[in-house]
């Protein structure tokens, strides 16, 4: 009788205080993941200037190690902070920023969510998702020629907004970006010792559900700035996008993503060949089988000009197998690409062979199921 008391006693405060709203607001420790990649890579084109076609010593790399440590900051928001070391000079490789911004998820009118900090942009498909949750090891022509390796990652501050479209699922995200993604990518260098100019970015997205085993994503994008800081020159990229997943099991699914860039603007005769409106494009298309939930295979085509040039044009085509034997905590990619670079009258082809093993410490997986 006496020990039921006790229980009861020392049970019921502690139920008390997990229920009481304002003291469930944040947790004591966020969550901390660890993801370090690695490739070992060859390919046939170093030794082309000689007139030799052989493939490489197939090279070690360090790619990148990334750290992850996420929370919640209190019921209505969360924050995310994202830190790198990027490859492939380990010894000399220093700690950097990636990402860092908190997000309001619920409590504003309209069901109004905020991001505000360094981020990647919601455009497109891709440009969101971080290299080690790629299907592939590479990354698309169009998306590295138009944004850069690290692709459109700026500060900023995002709002976003769900859509009364009844059954289907469609959201509305606008972005004003401080605009330092532009000369990374899509612009000249700025030496005028002036502060950035502003850059835009938005994307309106739609959510069908085709059945019980199928469901089709499709988005539109823009983002504009003034790309030359010289003559206040702007930009704009146009983009399409869609994702259709077929899921016929828990462990067997198939995806098909493709993206379509379309770049406009005003330049003059450098670094454009002319001077006048310049119109340039890429494409990236790809399928990914994943069989027995540890396996996948697929295949990618990329096709892009350059944001200052038509006639400088590339296409590749890439197979890719993944093998992940404990599930989303280990990785081990292998990739065959072959591509073929255009610049004027030439043609460059260079294949490719890469294998990257990746692995997760933490709650933030090296590859989402």
């Amino acid at each position: 009788m006496h020990r039921s008391v006790w229980w009861s006693m020392a049970v019921v405060p502690l139920l008390a205080a997990a229920a009481a709203p304002g003291l469930a607001q944040t947790t004591v420790n966020p969550d901390i993941s660890i993801i370090p990649r690695f490739r070992v890579e060859s390919n046939d084109g170093e030794k082309l200037d000689q007139g030799k076609r052989e493939f490489s010593r197939p090279d070690l790399q360090f790619e990148e190690l990334e750290l992850a440590i996420q929370s919640y900051l209190n019921p209505y928001a969360r924050g995310d902070v994202i830190l790198t070391i990027p490859g492939p000079d380990l010894e000399n490789s220093k700690l950097g920023i990636e990402e860092v911004y908190a997000s309001v998820l619920r409590g504003l009118p309209l069901d109004l969510n905020l991001r505000i900090g360094k981020y990647r942009a919601e455009f497109g498909k891709l440009n969101m998702v971080h290299p080690h949750a790629w299907p592939f090891i590479t990354q698309p022509l169009s998306q590295l020629r138009f944004f850069g390796e690290e692709g459109l990652n700026d500060l900023g501050i995002s709002a976003s907004v769900l859509l009364p479209t009844g059954d289907v699922y469609s959201r509305l995200t606008v972005d004003l970006l401080r605009g330092n993604s532009v000369g990374k990518a899509a612009g000249l260098p700025d030496t005028t010792g002036a502060q950035p100019l502003y850059a835009t970015s938005a994307r309106l997205m739609a959510f069908f559900t085709l059945g019980d085993k199928s469901d089709l994503e499709a988005g539109l994008s823009t983002y504009t700035g003034i790309h030359d800081p010289y003559n206040h020159y702007r930009f704009w990229y146009l983009n399409g996008d869609m994702k259709y997943k077929y899921r016929s099991s828990a462990y067997t699914s198939l995806t098909v993503q493709a993206e379509y860039l379309f770049n406009t603007r005003t330049v003059t005769a450098a670094p454009a060949p002319v001077s006048g409106t310049l119109n340039t494009s890429g494409l990236y298309m790809y399928a990914d089988y994943q069989f027995f939930k540890i396996f996948s295979a697929g295949a990618r085509y990329d096709w892009s000009e350059q944001p200052y040039s038509a006639g400088d044009r590339a296409w590749a085509v890439a197979l890719f197998l993944g093998y992940y034997p404990v599930e989303e905590t280990l990785g081990v990619r292998f990739q065959y690409q072959h591509t073929e670079t255009e610049p004027g009258t030439s043609t460059r082809a260079v294949n490719l062979l890469a294998l990257q093993v990746l692995f997760s410490m933490g709650p933030h997986k090296a590859h989402p199921f």
